[in-house]
């Protein structure tokens, strides 16, 4: 009960702290059984996320949840305690102090500020009294204060939201609570995202040369043509005792040379232990280069592999105003085969490269590049031509407008699905054969393809009619009863068959968990249901000969009865609504195809077809076809109905219908929408090459992944002028046509 007090204040303190003990019972109390539930489920996963979120730091999480749980809760608490400190505060400034208006209604934002500041300015010591350096070192801290803080004032809020309405007045909006969770959901997204500023900021110097070298990359793109002059001298590694090595090179008076002393010596030793060990030092000299200019050293070992040493001397040397060099080198820790014989001699070559002359033919690169983005354009223009012919048929039975009026009698129905199954069966036969006298898919695939669906649809359709026809003739000279226990038993059956494989794919989805497929796989057979056994006080299901095909056959037997009776009470007269069925299975497909990313598609169509841009085709193409499919429908959903009722006045059928009075109103925006997904199609092939769907993005994650920066930005540059062009032509096309 509330107190006088309450009542002339209109607040009930009775749901105030029934909210307390319980967030949400208080609305509850007072038949606002919604927002009751809409609150306690909002804290309820936003406290959950508040713990999982602060016990993440930890290497091993789930050993600290508990004392995560008890550190959100006391910083709940004193987050609380802190609003209700301000919440006093501004009543004695509001009664004592700020008299005006103006001044009052400035304070309530400002407490908010100031309880943020406060929450900020006290957030090490909150956590220093609910928790040890330990514990701190292992949890994250900062976002269990701010999203306590966050919890503390929805905590509160619900409170006096609860006894407002406990006291008769009128309910509030919702815009608190909203705004309180958004804050602590992005407090936590802050957490989990492990976004850091700071670092950001500081370090962002390191990107500098990467982007330099993307941003123009276009020395790469074109051929310059560079002579390389080479200086040889032989040397001889290992020295064995008593061997001179090869005869030391003379200077020469035209061209270059180089001279080595001694020419016999050791080569460096690296040791398990990281450990280097110099070998001979070398005295090289050379003449005849080009003063002012710098040579490099390089060393082949006797197998023929040249590189640049490196620990063992200086490799890279400028050349003086004589044309000469002198340096020490030691011999470096050049590889030999163990099985070598004999007497093994290194190359040492001093290397001097002419300056680039710009040749004005386009690189290998580039070439590439230029390739590869016309295979991405290729690539998106077959999979939009595919889409809109698959888009556009199965955009109107995902229309509501046009399928909705579409129904037939249960006879119908029930007769031409009975005779359409058998005709089914028998284009599979057909099919078998026609494969059989080809030769098989390996070499007639197309040709097979065709004869399969054209005598499915064909004898399908075929099927269909007739038994529906047959059965209406059926009905028409037979008692009601008897018809209604004819289709009642052709349902039944009919029902039988989805209900097998739903049974099956409950034992091979949900049995075989706590067995083994292997286990459910062998008790597949024609036995009577599934055997239970208690073992451990939990229930496990044996490994019965009889379990799949038990369930299997309850499954259908429960479908069968339910077909059954459902047939049987309904009547043979009963219209069924097809259109929304066939409407509901086409919306319900292009969702699932459309949910699943490009990506995703092309990694399956990898492994269908191989690497390359057939893969990437076939991922592009299921995607728009879901998609075009959708944004079609909706434009057939939004058409004017009016021409479509004149139309079907004058006595058109369906397909005139259509033709007459909805392909004229749909043409623009399809217009609009399949060009719109044409330059979304460009733009997603360039990210499907990065799982092997072929185009530009498959050159572009090669070239990043060998660090080969100004190529990779020749990609970027490829896909950045064909999508503004393409841009620039889809909207000039738009302009025109729509």
């Amino acid at each position: 009960m509330t107190t006088n007090s309450a009542e002339n204040s209109k607040i009930s303190y009775v749901h105030g702290l029934l909210s307390l003990f319980m967030p949400g019972l208080g609305q509850a109390a007072s038949r606002k059984i919604g927002r009751g539930v809409s609150i306690f489920v909002s804290i309820f996963i936003l406290a959950f996320l508040s713990i999982w979120t602060i016990a993440q730091k930890a290497r091993f999480p789930e050993e600290y949840y508990g004392e995560a749980t008890r550190v959100y809760f006391l910083l709940v608490l004193q987050s609380a305690a802190l609003i209700l400190f301000l919440v006093a505060l501004r009543y004695l400034l509001a009664r004592y102090l700020l008299r005006d208006g103006a001044s009052q209604a400035f304070s309530i934002p400002g407490m908010a500020v100031i309880y943020v500041v406060a929450v900020i300015a006290l957030s090490n010591p909150m956590l220093q009294t609910v928790a040890n350096e330990e514990l701190l070192r292992r949890i994250n801290g900062q976002t269990a204060v701010l999203s306590a803080a966050a919890m503390g004032a929805f905590w509160l809020w619900q409170m006096i939201d609860a006894a407002r309405i406990g006291g008769g007045k009128k309910v509030g909006s919702m815009a608190p609570a909203i705004l309180l969770s958004l804050i602590l959901i992005f407090s936590l997204g802050w957490n989990i995202t492990q976004i850091d500023l700071g670092k950001a900021i500081a370090e962002y110097k390191d990107t500098q040369g990467i982007l330099s070298r993307i941003f123009w990359p276009w020395r790469n793109a074109f051929e310059f043509e560079q002579i390389s002059n080479d200086a040889i001298a032989k040397i001889q590694a290992p020295c064995p005792e008593g061997a001179t090595g090869p005869p030391v090179n003379q200077p020469q008076p035209d061209g270059i040379w180089i001279s080595a002393t001694p020419t016999c010596g050791d080569l460096s030793v690296r040791d398990l232990t990281g450990g280097f060990t110099l070998g001979t030092e070398l005295t090289i000299i050379g003449g005849g280069f080009i003063p002012g200019w710098t040579v490099e050293i390089f060393w082949k070992n006797p197998i023929g592999n040249p590189f640049q040493p490196r620990s063992v001397g200086e490799t890279s040397i400028e050349i003086d105003d004589n044309g000469e060099f002198s340096t020490l080198l030691n011999i470096p820790d050049a590889v030999i085969p163990i099985t070598a014989i004999g007497d093994q001699h290194h190359t040492l070559i001093v290397r001097q490269e002419t300056e680039e002359v710009f040749t004005g033919n386009l690189s290998r690169e580039m070439k590439l590049a230029l390739v590869g983005m016309l295979e991405t354009i290729m690539l998106a223009l077959m999979a939009t031509f595919f889409g809109i012919i698959f888009a556009f048929p199965i955009s109107f039975l995902a229309a509501r407008n046009l399928m909705a009026p579409i129904s037939a009698p249960l006879r119908k129905v029930v007769g031409g699905v009975a005779f359409a199954l058998p005709a089914v069966w028998l284009a599979a036969i057909i099919t078998g054969l026609a494969a059989a006298a080809l030769g098989g898919l390996e070499r007639a695939p197309i040709g097979i393809a065709l004869i399969g669906m054209i005598t499915l649809l064909s004898l399908g359709f075929m099927g269909y009619s007739l038994g529906g026809s047959l059965l209406t003739k059926v009905s028409e000279k037979i008692s009601g009863n008897t018809t209604n226990m004819i289709l009642g038993t052709l349902a039944s059956m009919l029902a039988a068959i989805p209900g097998w494989f739903i049974g099956l794919g409950i034992v091979y989805g949900l049995v075989s968990i706590p067995l083994s497929e292997e286990k459910v796989a062998e008790s597949v057979v024609n036995l009577p249901f599934p055997v239970i056994s208690f073992e451990s006080g939990q229930a496990l299901f044996t490994n019965s000969p009889s379990l799949a095909s038990g369930i299997a056959f309850l499954s259908a037997l429960i479908f069968a009865l339910v077909a059954f009776v459902w047939v049987f009470r309904s009547g043979s007269e009963k219209e069924l609504k097809i259109g929304l069925f066939i409407y509901t299975v086409t919306r319900t497909g292009m969702n699932i195809v459309r949910s699943i990313e490009p990506l995703i598609w092309a990694i399956v169509a990898t492994i269908w077809v191989g690497l390359g841009p057939f893969a990437g085709s076939i991922a592009l193409t299921l995607h728009t076809i879901a998609a075009l499919g959708k944004l079609y429908s909706e434009s057939i959903e939004s058409i004017d109905p009016g021409p479509i009722e004149a139309i079907q006045a004058t006595g058109a059928n369906r397909l005139q219908t259509i033709t007459y009075a909805v392909v004229p109103q749909i043409l623009p925006p399809f217009i609009s929408f399949t060009i719109y997904r044409w330059d979304i199609n460009v733009r997603l092939s360039t990210i499907i090459g990065l799982v092997g769907g072929g185009g530009i993005g498959f050159l572009l994650i090669q070239w990043i992944r060998q660090f080969q920066y100004e190529n990779a930005g020749i990609a970027v540059w490829m896909i950045t002028i064909t999508v503004a062009t393409l841009d620039y032509i889809s909207s000039s096309i738009r302009q025109r046509f729509v």
